[in-house]
């Protein structure tokens, strides 16, 4: 599933993606600043999709880490 489907269903409050990039969104979108960074070392794109949405509601297609 794409970052971006992800994405949409954590924001609608479908809890039933279970997946391992739904489930680290959550986790980012949670985190502070550092442990942030510390996840954006490893998971840029994913880091970056849920930054953007946090900041202008945007929701980015980019690809998996």
């Amino acid at each position: 599933m794409p970052l971006k489907i992800d994405l949409e269903n954590i924001v609608q409050g479908k809890n039933d993606a279970t997946n391992f990039s739904a489930q680290l969104m959550r986790i980012v979108f949670k985190a502070d600043p550092g442990n942030t960074a510390k996840l954006n070392l490893v998971y840029p794109n994913l880091v970056r999709t849920v930054r953007q949405f946090m900041v202008t509601g945007e929701v980015l297609d980019l690809p998996y880490d």
